[in-house]
């Protein structure tokens, strides 16, 4: 078992960096939960750091629950050394009390893309377990459950027409000569299979890693069974050593944690193996929507673009804007402007067998036709991508975004690649939380069908439930299909997915935090979510740039074009009626929603004078609208634009 003394006395300056008091007592090298705060402290001094994840630290640090082990910069197989070098006694088991890796405490390796996790697999554990099997005259093995390999050796065996029609989900691949491969998915199909395995010890399996193990919580708001598989995993292979792999492991962790000391007899610390991540090669930008993008990827030339949008339909419409031929700016543009027909891919969960799609994912590049890969989230796992100039990410997850950008590799130190990262405003914040309380509801109707009713009222609840979720309306049962299964062993019974249920309830109040800060903190800003942008940021030890905000760039061009209309309507100098007050107001209208923030809660609303004068204030504006009403008989009231000096107001 792997101990280490991992504390020590911090001086009152050292302890006084750290935002939560557990951590004055690590002598572990900032972790991504306080570097994050150092970080965005550094970078805005002045700015409260924003806590979003209120209730997530409500029980102390995760890392309280492992033995940590400092990697720096290094390679996993260096950093590891020989921990992993376990022996076995004449039965085959595993022996205890040493000071390798057991059994009973499983091992976690966050590691960033390409700091050698696979090469560990292949080049060190594989080797020594056949150096192990000779000695012992055993026939043991390494199981590895992996989306990714996985995905790789699918992709190798329709191409070679190997596996026939077989199901995916119930192939087992061989990954040389002392390993197997499953993706996640086939693990409820093979239950038996693998339990006989691990019957007979001479041959059965001694490492088990899970490879890309965000899986159990990033898969599981659409995949109602990933608390199984996590469960079935663990108590099959109680006596094998469980390796967790990921770049991404702290939303995950404490869920992989908890489920081992369930189906332990003694729970013992886990080992983590924490590597430092950098992001140096990286150039951020910002944008607010994919519109502002459409022109720069346009006219990129050879660059190469992997786009992420988590929508379907979305993906299809940008694809369709980005290979409208002769796209331009303007008309004397749009003659020469290049045209990407053809030259855009779209994969989504239902096409992800297409061919040209298969063969890139052997290559790890694109075709030499493809400029463009759209994508949902089905790539944001375990792809790996060169040559990639351009990454656009549009979800608000850090595991997510974090996944993604490490779909685009880099393989030395002058690769650098350009990120876009989406700012989110009020209402789309709002959108997620309403999908949220769809399925609060969802869970809520479940409790009382099977869980909270009184006898006497559980056979009508449970008639609602599945006439509602299983017999009504197409969305309903999305939602439902996301969030229950059926359990074999019960098939007329549906469970949920209790990593989904708590990360429902965590994702909730992690919105509403975030909404609340977007309400008390964007009056007065040219666009909405500043702050949680700059936060975002803080994730890539990046600092807001304006000069790199696509978004305000776009607003400098709209704000000028609010100006040269206000110009206009000054040097025009005559008076505005009905007709010609409505025309007015409603361009105001226009022209400054695109500029500026919209200012009335309803959108189809045109800013009327008491308005337009109030925004006129709060912009600073040098202009305002006066009111006022003929001397002749009819009186009628007319409108009149007049420069103003705002600063003299003042």
């Amino acid at each position: 078992m792997i101990k280490q003394n991992n504390f020590q006395i911090l001086t009152d300056e050292a302890a006084s960096r750290y935002k939560f008091n557990f951590c004055k007592l690590c002598r572990f090298y900032e972790c991504e939960l306080v570097e994050e705060y150092m970080l965005f402290k550094k970078n805005n001094p002045d700015m409260e750091f924003p806590s979003y994840d209120k209730n997530e630290l409500v029980n102390g640090c995760p890392m309280k629950k492992f033995v940590q082990i400092e990697c720096g910069r290094k390679r996993v197989a260096d950093s590891i050394g020989d921990a992993f070098k376990i022996n076995t006694g004449y039965n085959s088991e595993i022996e205890s009390n040493t000071d390798k890796w057991e059994p009973n405490q499983p091992v976690f390796i966050s590691a960033q893309t390409g700091q050698g996790k696979n090469y560990f697999v292949e080049n060190t554990l594989l080797p020594y377990i056949r150096e192990l099997n000779h000695k012992k005259r055993t026939d043991q093995k390494v199981l590895i459950i992996s989306n990714r390999i996985a995905l790789r050796l699918q992709t190798e065996s329709r191409i070679n027409n190997i596996n026939g029609q077989d199901s995916e989900e119930n192939v087992m691949y061989c990954y040389g000569e002392f390993a197997d491969v499953i993706s996640y998915q086939s693990i409820l199909n093979r239950v038996d299979d693998l339990k006989k395995k691990q019957e007979r010890q001479t041959s059965k399996y001694i490492f088990v890693i899970c490879d890309e193990a965000h899986f159990f919580t990033s898969d599981a708001m659409f995949n109602p069974d990933t608390d199984k598989i996590l469960s079935k995993i663990v108590n099959i292979f109680r006596d094998a050593i469980r390796i967790y792999m990921s770049a991404t492991p702290y939303e995950c962790i404490d869920y992989i944690k908890d489920c081992e000391d369930r189906y332990s007899v003694q729970p013992q610390l886990g080992v983590f193996y924490h590597f430092k991540r950098d992001y140096s090669y990286l150039d951020v930008r910002y944008y607010s929507s994919n519109k502002e993008l459409t022109d720069i990827i346009i006219n990129s030339g050879d660059e190469r673009w992997l786009i992420f949008i988590d929508n379907k339909d979305e993906c299809k419409r940008f694809k369709g804007r980005l290979e409208s031929v002769n796209k331009g700016s303007n008309e004397e543009s749009k003659a020469s402007s290049p045209c990407l027909k053809g030259k855009v891919l779209t994969v989504k969960a239902e096409s992800k067998n297409n061919s040209e799609y298969q063969k890139m994912i052997l290559n790890e590049s694109f075709d030499s036709e493809t400029k463009v890969l759209i994508a949902t989230s089905v790539i944001d796992n375990g792809i790996n991508f060169r040559g990639i100039n351009n990454i656009v990410v549009s979800d608000i997850s850090k595991v997510k975004c974090l996944q993604m950008v490490g779909r685009g590799r880099v393989d030395n130190s002058n690769d650098k690649i350009t990120l876009y990262i989406k700012r989110f405003d009020e209402d789309q914040i709002e959108s997620r939380l309403s999908y949220l309380m769809k399925q609060q509801d969802a869970y809520y109707s479940y409790d009382l069908a099977y869980d909270g009713a009184p006898e006497d009222k559980k056979y009508k609840h449970e008639a609602e439930f599945l006439n509602k979720y299983y017999n009504n309306k197409s969305e309903d049962w999305k939602t439902a299909k996301r969030l229950f299964a059926r359990d074999r062993n019960i098939p007329t019974r549906l469970f949920p997915n209790r990593i989904a249920r708590s990360l429902v309830g965590k994702y909730e109040s992690r919105y509403k935090a975030i909404l609340e800060e977007m309400k008390r903190t964007d009056e007065g800003l040219k666009v909405s979510g500043q702050s949680y942008l700059e936060y975002q940021l803080s994730w890539f030890g990046k600092k807001y740039n304006e000069e790199n905000d696509i978004t305000i760039a776009g607003k400098s061009k709209e704000e000028k074009k609010l100006i040269e209309f206000l110009e206009a309507y000054v040097s025009n100098e005559g008076p505005l009626f009905k007709d010609a007050q409505d025309k007015f107001s409603k361009e105001f209208t226009e022209l400054h929603d695109k500029a500026f923030p919209r200012q009335d809660p309803n959108k189809e609303r045109v800013y009327g004078v008491s308005k337009i004068n109030t925004i006129f204030k709060k912009h600073k504006m040098n202009y305002e609208v006066e009111s006022k009403r003929e001397k002749l008989e009819d009186k009628k009231t007319y409108w009149k634009v007049v420069r103003a000096n705002r600063e003299a107001d003042e």
